[in-house]
């Protein structure tokens, strides 16, 4: 007699292990889970072949009870056609193994495939890199000094504040001359001792070498460091070439007298300088400012209502403000009208090769260069050069426009300001972190004041140069 849904549905724990009979040879097996869960397995009867077999139909309730017995008359059927589920199963499990088998075969050659393809490719990506190494290895076998350092620069001279601009002047005039087409890997400390000796042979009696030679070095040092941790070269030809022998240094104190600045106002207007480069050392001496960072000054960074010059690129690579003094505005002023109409405060008056008016600023060397031609006294003026050779000599021997940051950097000092305020008005690097941050809020007063000092100082030196003023005693310079 067939089972109704009440009767499986009233199955419990005790029904365990149960047996049911639904009619038709199906049979049923009741389980219980730990859970409580009933389940009927329901199996079907029959004889094939003279001998009796079951097979699994189903289970309830997974599978509906009607469900169940569609899958055992389905199963008559086979039989009545002569095919044995249970050999059929068997087969079909078989063939399932025979699949996975097949199936673990083909993976595992398809994985062999590919570890042979990995290994193809590995000793393939060996063999490139075998070849760019070579490659390598003869590109540095002919890389040349001036190569060596346009990859330095390329990759860590950039880094510097002036993206190793100084550097290279310094190798075009000294070391490109006499190695520049060498091998790097050939040069030698022969090569590196000529170099700083030809450095050296330049001094004058009033222009010491010596430190220019030890810079060189130094950069040189740089340089083939570089190209040591990259095994462009096996050893250092710098290495023993001693700082300390090239010799003492001889660090410039110039400063100029009060009397000395009165003198350089009578002398700066009849010096055959162009008035802008006159005024270039003007505003030099009244912000204390870099004469190179002077030149390369924008108008956009100028504001007179601010009283307020901006340096946004500096030496120490800081930003450096300055404020501007009633003498330095005046300057300024004079200055606009004359390259106001530019992007530069001294813009360059030949346009460079690819590039209109007016792209660039003059070359930040070029009034250092006219104020050391016009202190050669005695000497044959030199081709394309001034012939004014004496008309900025003063008594206390040659200067240079950073000396004239030095006499400003001294008169504040002399005129009250402290000396970490001069630092500042320098826009030297305060050497403890906490200082910097801290410090320069706290600075913005003082600096104003020393800038307003000297501006007023200078100005006065002016009018007792032009005969307006007679009755001031200059300040007295330590020597």
């Amino acid at each position: 007699m067939a089972l109704t849904m009440l009767e499986l549905k009233a199955l419990g724990a005790a029904d365990h292990g149960r047996r049911l009979t639904d009619g038709g040879s199906l049979k049923g097996k009741v389980y219980v889970a730990r859970d409580g869960a009933v389940s009927v397995q329901f199996r079907f009867a029959y004889k094939f072949g003279g001998k009796f077999r079951e097979v699994l139909v189903g289970t309830w309730p997974k599978s509906d009870i009607t469900a169940i017995r569609k899958d055992r008359d389905a199963l008559r059927v086979k039989i009545q056609n002569g095919i044995d589920p249970v050999e059929q199963s068997q087969l079909v499990r078989e063939q399932v193994q025979s699949d996975r088998e097949a199936d673990q075969l083909r993976l595992a050659a398809e994985r062999e495939a590919e570890l042979l393809k990995i290994e193809a490719d590995r000793q393939d990506a060996v063999h490139q890199q075998q070849l760019r190494l070579q490659a390598l290895a003869e590109k540095t076998a002919r890389m040349t000094v001036r190569s060596l350092f346009d990859q330095w620069q390329r990759l860590e001279l950039i880094q510097r504040a002036d993206k190793g601009s100084e550097a290279l002047r310094s190798f075009e005039r000294d070391v490109f001359p006499l190695i520049g087409n060498v091998a790097a890997a050939d040069v030698s400390k022969a090569h590196i001792q000529e170099i700083v000796d030809t450095i050296k042979s330049r001094a004058t009696p009033t222009q010491n070498m010596v430190r220019t030679a030890k810079k060189t070095l130094a950069d040189m040092r740089q340089m083939f460091g570089f190209a040591l941790d990259r095994d462009y070269v096996e050893a250092d030809p710098t290495a023993r070439v001693k700082k300390a022998r090239i010799g003492a240094d001889v660090e410039r104190d110039r400063v100029l007298s009060e009397a000395e600045m009165i003198l350089l106002f009578q002398k700066l207007p009849r010096s055959g300088l162009a008035i802008t480069s006159q005024l270039a050392l003007l505003i030099q001496l009244v912000t204390a400012a870099r004469i190179g960072e002077v030149l390369a000054a924008r108008w956009e960074h100028v504001d007179f209502e601010r009283r307020n010059l901006t340096l946004p690129e500096t030496k120490n690579g800081k930003r450096h403000e300055i404020w501007l003094s009633d003498f330095a505005l005046r300057q300024l002023k004079s200055l606009h009208e004359s390259t106001g109409l530019t992007p530069w405060l001294f813009p360059a008056t030949q346009a460079k090769k690819d590039q209109p008016d007016f792209a660039d600023h003059v070359c930040v060397k070029t009034v250092t260069k006219q104020v050391g031609d016009r202190q050669r006294p005695g000497d044959a003026p030199m081709t394309g050069r001034s012939k004014d050779v004496d008309a900025l000599v003063l008594p206390g021997g040659k200067w240079t426009p950073h000396d004239l940051r030095r006499t400003a950097a001294t008169t504040m000092a002399e005129l009250g300001a402290l000396p970490d305020v001069v630092e500042k008005c320098l826009n030297h690097t305060e050497v403890g972190k906490v200082k910097r941050i801290y410090q320069r809020a706290q600075y913005e007063g003082p600096m104003r004041e020393a800038w307003k000092l000297l501006g007023s100082r200078l100005a006065l030196l002016k009018d007792m140069a032009a005969g307006r003023v007679t009755n001031v005693v200059p300040l007295q310079r330590s020597r």
